[in-house]
């Protein structure tokens, strides 16, 4: 299978997303992916998956990924859900681990907005709203640092030694919006939650690109178009966009082609298409 990838500043995406026949990003150095809505065994190995909503394209080999690591004996893995799924998937899963006489280990975990999860040491992510058809949650990751506390700049290392052998943590977390994930979404995603307006990286749904598809039908089916995004250009603070769920209705041509012709400037350098090479 032909995938896309992306790296921006170090930090590395592979994966594939088509609307409405399948998506899933792999983010392999913070060992997670985005969805898993496209069956490849040789993903197998990724122990976490961060699931948006239930929609086929999007969740349909979870199942698969669940009974190979079970199969293979890998550490049981975590999917982390919005929780309305939570009680439903984990019956689908049952279900499958039925049909296969085969016992299915994971861990499966419904997440409120908000929740704060830990990824490995110096990351960590949260859900935040999203706004499609079903229960939906997009995604963002966090880095974050240990800094000195403004009251200990002051002082020399002996004091704060002695603060720490007293019990007194002379720093504090710093965190910063990495990367963000929002799944099938209408724009409100980005323009009512700041981290993901602030993200480094946004990797954002759009589906139509013209009027094959207008604004309001993207709208009624929880989507974005991309004169929506054009309309709300000067929100994005982010350094890099990478718009994904393309409609099958164009070809990689079409959309490279609508990208560079309605593209506005202040976007321009920093937006692209997530498709597989020479598309």
């Amino acid at each position: 299978m032909v995938t896309a990838s992306f790296e921006y500043k170090g930090t590395k995406f592979e994966g594939i997303s088509e609307g409405g026949i399948r998506t899933s990003i792999i983010c392999p150095s913070l060992d997670f992916m985005f969805d898993f809505g496209f069956i490849n065994p040789d993903k197998i190995h990724i122990g976490k998956i961060l699931l948006s909503h239930a929609h086929l394209d999007h969740s349909c080999g979870i199942p698969y990924y669940v009974s190979q690591r079970s199969l293979r004996k890998l550490p049981i893995p975590k999917i982390y859900v919005p929780k309305a799924l939570e009680p439903k998937l984990s019956q689908i899963l049952k279900l499958y681990s039925e049909i296969e006489d085969f016992e299915y280990e994971c861990e499966l975990i419904g997440l409120s907005y908000g929740d704060r999860v830990e990824l490995k040491p110096g990351y960590f992510f949260k859900p935040l709203q999203s706004f499609h058809r079903v229960p939906s949650q997009g995604y963002t990751v966090y880095e974050t640092k240990r800094k000195l506390r403004k009251e200990f700049s002051s002082l020399g290392s002996e004091e704060i030694r002695k603060s720490k052998e007293n019990g007194i943590d002379p720093t504090e977390e710093i965190s910063s919006p990495l990367v963000s994930f929002s799944g099938d979404s209408k724009i409100e995603y980005v323009l009512e939650n700041e981290d993901v307006r602030k993200s480094k990286i946004l990797f954002m749904e759009c589906t139509y690109y013209c009027d094959k598809r207008d604004v309001s039908r993207a709208r009624e089916w929880g989507h974005t178009h991309f004169d929506e995004i054009i309309e709300h250009a000067s929100s994005f603070e982010n350094e890099a966009i990478v718009l994904i769920h393309p409609s099958k209705r164009y070809s990689y041509r079409e959309l490279n082609d609508l990208l560079r012709k309605k593209v506005p400037n202040i976007l321009k350098d920093r937006i692209s298409l997530f498709l597989p090479p020479k598309a």
